[in-house]
């Protein structure tokens, strides 16, 4: 009761049989992890802070995943036993959770023991990952997620160049590095191009800007978006090439508009666009709600 949230615990003083349900619960945990020593003080109050305020509270006591959440209790106090049980039951998670994203490099032993670490010793100030598991859904379900957001994490990075702020957008260096030309071009429209392309993003489609997010921000390969829309890979690949061709085609026209050039120097203008769409397409989508 203590480890509850102050507005919480009258709801749950009131219930008649709350003894009897935390002495199921931790008897329902210690039958399938005998060998894990946890008190039953640190247990309950690891449960008591992921009660949520808006369920009753026989509600939500019975919708956790209880077994599940003794265990990440336990692997989050560094206990060696449930590190070797989660080591022997659910490592294996980590490898399902980018089969469908990732070749054999990515779910090597390196990317294991990088998802191992997140989960098991973590960063200063957040502390293990484990420690935020909630118990409201299956243990290896929130290992497979968070093996994958740690893979597009680990991609971000490594496809990152350099980059440089172009108005209030982060637009990749790469494109300009060796250039001077297309610097020159950056540097003197930044604001006419952050304009231009904004704008011609806002004039997709809803289906268009969603291929392009699923694509460009949550890294999804073609044949996992064509799971989301029940169509073939081919099709999807079809629908982001004529997304982009879209985007391209209508931010040249706003910055024919804006800035009245033609030829060869609104040629290199698009050539900034064009080698610079796929991070710009990335931030705008995570920034904005289009």
């Amino acid at each position: 009761m203590a480890q509850l949230a102050p507005a919480l615990q009258p709801a749950y003083d009131a219930v008649p049989n709350l003894d009897e349900i935390l002495r199921d619960m931790l008897a329902q945990a210690l039958a399938v992890w005998p060998q894990i020593s946890l008190p039953a003080d640190v247990f309950l109050g690891f449960v008591a802070e992921r009660l949520p305020a808006t369920q009753p509270p026989e509600e939500a006591l019975g919708g956790l995943f209880v077994t599940d959440l003794f265990l990440a209790c336990a692997c989050a106090r560094q206990d060696r036993r449930a590190l070797e049980a989660f080591e022997r039951d659910f490592a294996a998670e980590i490898a399902r959770g980018v089969t469908a994203m990732a070749g054999d490099e990515i779910r090597g032993d390196d990317f294991k023991q990088e998802v191992r670490h997140k989960l098991f010793m973590g960063k200063p100030p957040a502390g293990p990952k484990i420690a935020e598991y909630s118990g409201r859904g299956s243990l290896r379900r929130w290992v497979r997620i968070t093996a994958r957001r740690t893979y597009i994490d680990i991609m971000r990075v490594q496809q990152r160049g350099p980059e440089i702020l172009v108005g209030d957008e982060i637009v990749s260096e790469r494109a300009s590095e060796n250039d001077p030309e297309l610097a020159y071009v950056k540097a003197r429209y930044s604001d006419e191009f952050r304009t231009a392309f904004t704008g011609a993003l806002a004039t997709l489609s809803t289906r268009q800007r969603n291929l392009m997010r699923h694509h460009f921000v949550h890294r999804l390969r073609f044949d996992e978006i064509a799971g989301i829309y029940r169509v073939h890979r081919a099709t999807i690949a079809r629908w982001i090439a004529d997304a982009r061709a879209a985007l391209l085609e209508r931010t040249r026209m706003i910055l024919r508009e804006q800035i009245s050039v033609e030829g060869s120097e609104l040629d290199s203008i698009m050539r900034v666009v064009t080698a610079d769409i796929d991070v710009t397409v990335s931030r705008l989508l995570k920034r904005q709600a289009l």
